[in-house]
Parts: structure tokens; C-alpha cells; sequence
């Protein structure tokens, strides 16, 4: 007797830590992961300018929230940007450490 309820316990358990790797992370789709964090400081190291004005640039708030967002954050006006710090809009992506923008995405263009 004692002997089945070890081994229910033990395939319980299992089970349960089996379906939790399955589980995909609250906000989170399966094979997705979250962006990157940029980190400003070091952009603008690389970028010759402040990390105040490269913030500024890109629209980005100085005080970042401390919550998870429910949804990614829009892409910034990389354009824009790069334009208003005055470098190439590669040179500014490759700084923030962000992948270039997908084929096919707008969200950047003006109309």
C-alpha cells in the first residue's frame, strides 16, 4: 500500500513538472521571446551622444516602466532618429542592438 502511494506521488509530481516546461510564460506565445532590453547608455556611448538626447530622439520616455507591458512597445521612428542625431539609420539599429525592421513592416514609415 504504502508502496503505490509513493509511486503516485512521484508520477504526480512528474506530471506536474512535465506540463509546467510545456506551459509557455504568462505573456508570452510559444517559440516567442521578449525583446531585448536596450540599453541607452551604451547606444549613446557608441552613437557620440547623451543618452537624454538619444531618448529624445527616439520618443522613448526617460523613466522606462518597471512593468511588464501587456504588448511589445511600438517600433520606434528609426528614420527619424537617426536623422535628428544625425547618423545613418543602420548605424543607429546596430547601436540599439535591435534587429533591423521585418520586410513588409510600415510602422516606421511616414505617410
Amino acid at each position: 500500500m504504502r508502496i503505490n502511494q509513493l509511486f503516485i506521488l512521484v508520477t504526480l509530481s512528474l506530471t506536474i513538472g512535465a506540463c509546467n516546461l510545456l506551459t509557455p510564460p504568462p505573456n508570452q506565445t510559444a517559440g516567442q521571446q521578449p525583446p531585448p532590453r536596450i540599453d541607452f547608455a551604451s547606444a549613446a556611448k557608441k552613437l557620440g551622444v547623451t543618452e537624454t538626447q538619444l531618448k529624445a530622439a527616439l520618443g522613448v520616455p526617460e523613466k522606462l516602466p518597471t512593468q511588464p507591458l501587456s504588448s511589445p512597445p511600438p517600433r520606434p521612428d528609426i528614420k527619424g532618429a537617426a536623422t535628428k542625431l544625425g547618423v545613418t539609420e543602420s548605424k543607429l539599429v546596430e547601436a540599439l542592438g535591435i534587429p533591423p525592421k521585418p520586410p513588409g513592416d510600415q510602422s516606421s514609415t511616414t505617410k
